[in-house]
């Protein structure tokens, strides 16, 4: 129970001044509310729309077609099995939590970003069902203080399939994607989100930490993406670094299914098939396992890296927005045939891999490899 600050005064109160001969009122019993196959997400709607914090709604095996669910109540709870499946083809966004606009756009708070910003939506849970064909995102969170996503299946959503956005507290867990053209599970714009025990393939880039602050990844299955796990800073978010990242105990093998974005082409107009830079995803490498580019305090340790194309593990400048991968600390890795087969957009390629001022505070130890390129230099571990 999330308690307001008049409320929790009162209760303060309350305990000063003694309760002996006080008969406080029951707090009300938290309910379920059943959702029928109906198939039709309006059904599931409604369900949000007559549910009070702290009330779980259950969603019967089935598939669910129509309008985006969308949640704007704190405490909500919705869960069900795999079985239970909205199919969001046609829609932006198959499940959105925050608030809405008439349009169906979900917008940050101008506070996003701040030193104190203003969260929509407290406490929300998603527990299991399949959201699949969204035209954007399986589930988008705008301004959620504390969530969890977990035990649900996300299955080729065009763009994301689970999207957090200047939240806070939130636990990704549990979860099976695949398929989308950016990556499966996207943290940007957002305070301490741990992404855990999740499996994801087939997608750009299997876990994406953009812009984001305080961040764990840790024991995740990343296989048969473009690129595995990446750290990255972009311009034009409401924050401008990436910083406190920790990237531990995940698997990240074989990451090599081709780029769908073209390659940039050179003055020449080279390579066939090149175009002009429109997307920061044409610069990045098929073959790529863990690689940050520009993320400040990034921890990457206790990993299995294997057989990716291009890269195992590595780090780099950022010439993007201009900015130093600082502190960047590479440890206790396992990083093996890996830049057997590397894209030719990559400017380097091996088991580790470093393209970064070797005096940034960064370090490579401890890890079991075979080949490394640092053609600047060796990190100096200062």
């Amino acid at each position: 129970m999330v308690l307001t600050t008049s409320r929790a005064r009162r209760l303060l109160a309350l305990t000063l001044l003694g309760t002996a001969g006080i008969a406080l009122p029951a707090a009300a019993q938290a309910a379920t509310i059943t959702v029928p196959a109906t198939g039709d997400t309006q059904s599931i709607q409604n369900a949000v729309d007559a549910a009070s914090p702290g009330d779980a709604i259950r969603v019967s095996p089935g598939t669910y077609t129509g309008p985006t669910v969308n949640v704007e109540k704190d405490g909500i709870t919705i869960r069900g099995p795999k079985a239970a499946v909205i199919n969001a083809a046609g829609h932006t966004f198959g499940i959105t939590v925050g608030h809405q606009e008439a349009d169906g756009s979900v917008n940050p708070d101008p506070s996003c970003g701040t030193a104190a910003p203003v969260y929509q939506v407290r406490n929300f849970t998603l527990d299991g069902l399949t959201i699949r064909d969204a035209d954007f995102t399986g589930i988008f969170m705008m301004g959620v203080d504390g969530f969890r996503v977990t035990g649900g299946r996300y299955v080729d959503n065009d763009e994301y399939a689970i999207f957090p956005r200047c939240s806070r507290d939130g636990l990704i867990d549990k979860n099976f994607g695949s398929g989308g053209e950016d990556a499966l599970i996207y943290v940007g714009v957002d305070d301490n989100v741990r992404v855990e025990g999740n499996h994801v393939t087939g997608a750009v880039i299997g876990i994406e930490l953009e812009n984001t602050q305080n961040s764990f990844v840790r024991g995740n299955l990343v296989t048969g993406n473009v690129a595995g796990i990446f750290v990255i800073v972009l311009p034009g978010l409401p924050t401008d670094s990436t910083d406190h990242a920790l990237i531990e105990n995940n698997v990240v093998n074989k990451n090599n299914l081709p780029n769908p974005f073209p390659q940039v082409c050179d003055e020449n107009g080279q390579p066939p098939g090149c175009g002009p830079l429109e997307d920061d995803l044409q610069l990045l490498p098929s073959g790529t396992g863990i690689l940050n580019v520009g993320g400040h305090d990034v921890t990457i340790r206790g990993n299995v890296a294997n057989q990716n194309d291009t890269v195992g593990i590595g780090a780099a400048f950022n010439p993007i927005v201009g900015v130093s991968s600082l502190g960047t600390i590479v440890t206790g890795n396992v990083a093996l045939q890996n830049g057997l087969s590397p894209d030719p957009r990559t400017q380097g390629a091996g088991d580790l891999l470093f393209l970064d001022d070797p005096t940034n505070g960064s370090c490579f130890t401890d890890n079991i490899h075979k080949t490394e390129d640092f053609p600047f230099g060796p990190p100096l571990c200062l």
